[in-house]
């Protein structure tokens, strides 16, 4: 009996609730999981799991044995992580989910550098535009927006997702430019109804918050359309800043209402809770902590081409 492998199969069924999926994701097959908990009750004289054809019941006692074996796996991790060089590099799989627009347009490449200041760890990115709970699914950290975290997930923040509203210049020209907020209601609309499902538009004014609801003729559930839908010329949507950036410097696409604020949201790194975070979690998080900020590159470039969005654009906290 491996002791160790024993306790990873028993943490992973009881994260993941099923025999199936905890051996997909260990990369072994269900007899296999299963015999590792069986060997791991005989040896502790106490029953971990209650079986039945329905469902799947932790004990009190295989309770309080996952609490702690959860901290002495993080711990095993991270002294693991600690000794694989002087120079904290780091060793293993590493397995990242993102949503698929932040992917293509930055992370791919921030993984690439990632890896190669970390050449002993294997990368594994997936996309995903739902929300992936990293425990369930398999992964050590997910980005993406904020959503049901629960008690068992550790958020954090990395990067303001500020969006603007956007059309092309034909548009405007057939169509009128929005002088104010409920100007926008004449107008034709992509709309993301994931991100914002009710259809409405919030501006953020400290002063005096407004909300419009538009009636989009497009509803999706992926950026790529929007985008797609407003290049034709025949709409306008709301997008993040990041998404936009090369269409708003060659101007094919121009900013609606620019001295006006949108409600923003965050992209946000999860992953499992734990007093002991593994590091190569902490270095990843911090990694993009420090290469974005409050106040990322592409919002400085397009400000040096439209300083009109210069409060569009403003830190939430900015005076």
């Amino acid at each position: 009996m491996n002791e160790l492998e024993c306790i990873r199969a028993f943490v992973k069924v009881v994260e993941v609730g099923s025999f199936t999926e905890a051996a997909r994701q260990i990369g072994t097959v269900k007899s296999v999981v299963t015999k590792r908990i069986n060997q791991l009750e005989e040896h502790l004289e106490l029953q971990l799991l209650l079986r039945s054809t329905r469902r799947l019941t932790v004990t009190d006692g295989g309770s309080d044995f996952y609490e702690r074996s959860v901290h002495l796996l993080a711990e095993l991790d991270n002294a693991k992580a600690a000794v694989s060089s002087v120079e904290w590099g780091l060793t293993g799989n590493f397995r990242v989910s993102c949503i698929s627009s932040f992917s293509a347009s930055y992370l791919a490449d921030d993984l690439c550098e990632f890896q190669q200041e970390h050449p002993d760890l294997k990368i594994e990115l997936q996309q995903n535009d739902h929300f992936c709970d990293p425990v369930q699914e398999g992964y050590d950290v997910c980005l993406q927006a904020p959503g049901s975290a629960g008690n068992i997930l550790e958020k954090v923040d990395i990067l303001p997702l500020r969006r603007l509203i956007v059309a092309t210049p034909d548009y405007l020209m057939k169509n009128g430019s929005p002088e104010r907020p409920d100007d926008l209601k004449s107008h034709r609309f992509a709309h993301n109804n994931h991100i914002d499902p009710d259809c409405i538009i919030r501006f953020t004014d400290q002063e005096h918050p407004l909300e419009v609801a538009v009636n989009p003729d497009i509803l999706t559930n992926t950026i790529w359309m929007l985008r797609a839908a407003v290049l034709k010329g025949e709409h306008m949507a709301m997008m993040p800043a990041f998404f936009i950036e090369n269409e708003l410097q060659s101007e094919q696409l121009v900013p609606v209402l620019p001295d006006l604020k949108i409600q923003s949201s965050q992209l946000s790194a999860y992953y499992r809770r734990s007093s002991f975070v593994p590091m190569k979690v902490r270095i990843f998080v911090n990694f993009l902590q420090r290469k974005y900020g409050e106040h990322p590159s592409w919002e400085q470039r397009i400000l040096e081409k439209h300083p009109n969005l210069m409060l569009a654009l403003r830190p939430t906290n900015h005076p």
